[in-house]
């Protein structure tokens, strides 16, 4: 351990243990908030000392104190009525008093002296406009909102929320987010994937915090999602959820079967008669006839495939929750999609599932247990949220291709795996929490949580589809045969060259928290978290080059450690609100790495521990290092009226790298024979070429330093503006550019070092990328007291990235020269410069409208409209005559995108409330036009007279227009249709 280290133990670590174990705990994430305020004199305005203030239905309260101020703490989010008595006064109740995680819901009351006892006055809590202790970027969504919009998932609701754009959190990476359900990471650290499929029935609420995140929350460094569920209540309450979307063909241009298409046009009787008569044709001589039975024979696909638009997609959801007892509570939560992809695939449906359930139990008034659990995933063919799917996995998974046919001539449209490359995607996750909370005393609560995750993906031939001479107990099914194909050398009759992938990972986690209000001002936090990880990866890559199969082999497994100490203060007082705080934050691949990165693997002869040259040895190995980071937040809101708060964020935030990037070892067998190239554990044979991207065991962390300052205003009451100005320096990142297969170039994405040995070459990965992100956000929210509302989101940013350092190392002796990385940067494929989203709400309360023959056709009706709009790629065309040099001085065509949701709801007997809704995705049939290229390019804007379709490349195969090539299915697919019924009671 050197000095450094040692230092920081000693001073910052060390006395942060100690205070963390002084006081028993630590807060991982906020899951409750606090309501605080003053109770007085009406009439005179004095302070009322120990005022008895409740919150109505539950157990907790609190008494004023000298000044009449109180504070209730741990009140999980939702909405509640608050009761206030005082011997001599009226009794005054409000309602809708809504709290929110992390936040201090304002409450002050004035009562007046009566000498009727028992008469209460119920009044209305008055909802801020402005809230006051936000101190940084932070949307709150609710469960109302969650049951009026259009989105049918929580990854589609965040899409329409400020600073989010297709996943990214203000011009971060995808992984550079943390979702969290209930206090509890769903973070599987291999690839940084986040699990995203909660059943929306069962959320309370979902704050997502793009910027200047308080110390409680790191290892990301540009959005927390949190997610806290239903709590169980009296009673027995419900909501069951069916949705449905009709048969049809849901992506661009004719069917990818149709008899239209040129495979079923051109090679026509005609065609095998003159081939039958052709010399040279492979045909010569046969029967015409036969010829063409043989072919239709062959382009006859699978009805698997055929009738991929005639099923309808399905979904249920179904959410219970109550009490079992007055101390016991529940909630149980199911839901299945039977989903159906718009293109052809391997299989008929990509189901998908989810199951939640939650037990607590109520000990006494001060202490809590509670027991969460979750158990979801899905089998797709169609692109999935997991991570293995990007960049972020290999340099290979840039062109990997998904087992669905998107283009109508594809070689493989009439092979079942339907992909030259991939498997349909298993992925499986379960979490399993035990929550304990007990409260102190009325200023002090703690928490401790043991949890554990468990997130599996498998992309291998589960089915058996190919069929297999040796099967090896101990080995994966691995693609053994070639590829064939059929007549004319069109179209694969089996596709057997498949890559065959599965990870496992297992998080072991115990986090614990202690919340103490200290005073009236002054609300502590201090806390710790430990993680514990058992992980394996296995890839596997068959490919063929000059007549020689070679396999890419990445297999590794590994048992890191990480975690995080914590402290912070919130300050309060009336004209000022503080968050500060530390965050330190460690990990430890707990393993030996190869000590000589030119050579991992010890193959070379003059490579310590080689045993024969060529081929893998023994290597020497050290222990990695405890890698440390300390991370200091700031947050300030200065309410400077009433209506008005300002507020600023300062904060370092620090993200370990996915493990895969530290653990990889990728290595090829490169043979001839067919045999050896069938096994591919074959030890013999391996080459020192392209490898994938190599480990990195001397990885650090990741760092992104934001400043964001911005303005809250409240107009009359009834509108709110916020504009809010970020930036955020990025270093030492392992992305500076990201891309995948649905992005139209790939270019070149990750950090990487290209190492150059006597006989190997390798890239690694590095820390040697930066990003520079800034933008402007602004928010414009009506509250009109009557049924419509507007939400209107206007997004400014730019994106740079880079990288620095050397691009090529030598190993010492070889005579190479370092070389450096030298000047690059480019604006990052995923960032539109221009953002708006609009959201318009209409909604019609219960009675509400004329009635017209006994009934109230506006009652209980809502419409939720939502716009999207995004600026096209720029990019540099100077045509004929132009002399000038500017880059980037044009931009593509812009996105368009509107949703819409209607529903009508009724009230029946013993509370049920049934509603219908219509969701129409893509109302106006919009279509994003494909960035061009090249000629394609050229063509286009030398010929802006001609019809579109002439101007647009034609289809390489069949010559005729690229209707499915042209419009980008991933961002803008034709219009959708799906019709809704739930019940809630």
């Amino acid at each position: 351990m050197n000095e450094k280290v040692r230092i920081i133990l000693r001073t910052v670590l060390v006395p942060m243990l100690v205070l963390v174990f002084m006081f028993t705990g630590t807060l991982w994430s906020g899951t409750t908030g606090k309501i605080a305020g003053k109770v007085v004199d009406q009439s005179t305005g004095k302070p009322l000392f120990g005022a008895n203030v409740v919150i109505v239905g539950t157990s907790m309260g609190a008494s004023t104190s000298e000044d009449g101020s109180y504070f209730i703490i741990n009140v999980p989010p939702g909405t509640y009525s608050v009761t206030v008595s005082y011997v001599g006064y009226t009794k005054v109740t409000k309602s809708q008093v809504r709290v929110i995680a992390d936040r201090t819901t304002s409450l002050d009351f004035a009562l007046n002296p009566t000498v009727i006892s028992g008469k209460t006055i119920t009044v209305v809590a008055e909802r801020p406009v402005v809230e006051k202790d936000l101190t940084a970027s932070e949307q709150i969504i609710s469960a109302e909102a969650l049951t009026q919009t259009w989105a049918r998932s929580l990854s589609e609701e965040l899409s329409t929320q400020a600073g989010i754009f297709r996943g990214h959190f203000r011009g971060g990476t995808k992984v550079e987010s943390m979702y969290m359900l209930d206090n509890v990471s769903l973070n599987s650290g291999l690839l940084s994937d986040n699990y995203t499929g909660i059943n929306p029935s069962t959320i309370q609420e979902v704050a997502v915090i793009t910027g200047g995140y308080n110390a409680e929350y790191g290892n990301a460094m540009s959005g927390i999602v949190n997610i806290v569920t239903k709590e169980g209540i009296s009673g027995f309450h419900g909501t069951v959820i069916t949705r449905m979307r009709p048969a049809g063909k849901y992506h661009w241009g004719r069917n990818m079967y149709s008899k239209e298409n040129y495979e079923w046009k051109h090679f026509d009787l005609d065609y095998w008669t003159e081939e039958s008569q052709d010399p040279s044709s492979e045909f010569y001589g046969q029967d015409p006839n036969l010829l063409l039975a043989q072919w239709h024979k062959q382009i006859t696909p699978d009805p698997i495939q055929a009738d991929y638009t005639k099923r309808p997609e399905y979904e249920t959801e179904m959410t219970f929750y109550g009490s079992v007892t007055k101390k016991m509570g529940f909630l149980l939560s199911g839901r299945y999609k039977r989903g159906v992809n718009i293109f052809p695939q391997e299989e008929k449906y990509n189901p998908e599932f989810n199951l939640q359930g939650k037990l607590s139990y109520k000990i006494s008034n001060d202490m809590k247990l509670e027991l969460n659990g979750l158990y979801g995933g899905y089998t797709t063919c169609a692109m999935s949220s997991s991570n293995f799917n990007t960049i972020e996995a290999s340099q290979e998974m840039a062109w990997n291709d998904l087992p669905q046919i998107t283009d109508p001539y594809s070689d493989v449209k009439y092979a079942l795996p339907g992909s030259w490359s991939s498997w349909p995607e298993l992925r499986r996750v379960s979490n399993l929490s035990l929550k304990w909370t007990q409260v102190l005393n009325p200023k002090t609560f703690y928490t401790l949580t043991a949890s554990y995750l468990y997130d599996m993906m498998d992309k291998t031939d589960r089915k058996n589809v190919i069929k297999k001479d040796v099967l090896r107990p101990h080995q994966y099914p691995w693609s053994f045969d070639d590829d064939e194909y059929g007549m004319l050398g069109y179209f694969l009759v089996k596709g057997y060259s498949h890559w065959t992938d599965k990870t496992e990972s297992k998080v072991y986690s115990l986090k614990g928290d202690l919340t103490s209000q200290m005073t009236t001002h002054h609300q502590v936090k201090v806390g710790f978290v430990a993680k514990s990880y058992d992980f394996s990866y296995d890839h596997f890559m068959p490919a063929y080059e000059g007549g020689w199969r070679w396999n890419l082999i990445n297999i590794f497994d590994g048992t890191p450690y990480e975690g995080a100490l914590y402290a912070q203060d919130k300050i309060e007082y009336s004209g000022l609100i503080v968050n500060a705080g530390v965050r330190v934050d460690f990990f430890n691949q707990n393993r030996k790495a190869p000590k000589y990165m030119f050579d991992p693997l010890a193959e070379e002869a003059s490579t310590p521990g080689n045993v024969t040259p060529g081929l893998p040895g023994n290597p020497e190995r050290e222990k990695t290092k405890l890698q440390i980071a300390v991370a200091p937040r700031l947050g300030i809101s200065h309410p400077i009226s009433e209506n008005t708060v300002l507020h600023f964020v300062y904060g370092h935030f620090y993200q370990r790298s996915s493990w895969n990037k530290m653990f990889g070892l990728p290595v090829c067998t490169f043979v001839e024979d067919p045999d050896t190239a069938r096994n591919p554990y074959a030890t013999y044979g391996w080459i020192a070429q392209w490898q994938g991207y190599l480990g990195n065991p001397l990885l650090g962390y990741e760092k992104t330093i934001q400043y964001e300052i911005g303005v809250d205003q409240n107009i009359a009451d009834i509108l709110r503006l916020d504009i809010t100005g970020y930036y955020k320096d990025a270093s030492d990142q392992t992305i500076f550019r990201e891309a995948t297969l649905y992005e139209p170039r790939w270019g070149d994405q990750n950090a990487w070092t290209l190492l150059v040995g006597s006989d190997m070459d390798a890239l690694m990965a590095s820390n040697c990328a930066y990003a520079d992100i800034r933008g402007l956000e602004t928010r414009f929210d009506t509250r009109f007291n009557f049924p419509l509302n507007f939400n209107l989101i206007y997004d400014l940013s730019y994106t740079t990235g880079g990288v620095v350092g050397y691009s090529t190392l030598h190993e010492p002796g070889t005579g190479g020269y370092n070389t450096p990385q030298g000047y690059a940067q480019m604006k990052k494929a995923w960032n539109n410069n221009h953002k708006f989203k609009g959201i318009a709400n209409l909604s019609f309360r219960r009675g509400f409208g004329p009635t017209i023959g006994g009934f109230k056709p506006l009652s209980d009706l809502n419409a939720n409209v939502y716009f999207e709009y995004w600026s096209g790629r720029q990019y540099t065309y100077h045509g004929p005559g132009d002399t000038s040099t500017e880059p980037n001085n044009k931009r593509w065509k812009p996105h368009y995108r509107t949703n819409l949701k209607v529903s009508k709801g009724f009230y029946l007997a013993g509370g049920i409330h049934p509603k219908i809704s219509v969701e129409v995705r893509n109302l106006f049939n919009n279509k994003d036009l494909n960035m061009l290229f090249g000629d394609d390019l050229i063509k286009y804007e030398e010929n802006p007279n001609l019809p579109l379709e002439e101007r647009l490349p034609k289809h390489w195969w069949s010559g005729e227009p690229n209707e499915w090539g042209w419009y980008n299915i991933w961002t803008n697919p034709p219009r959708q249709i799906y019709m809704e019924l739930s019940v809630d009671f």
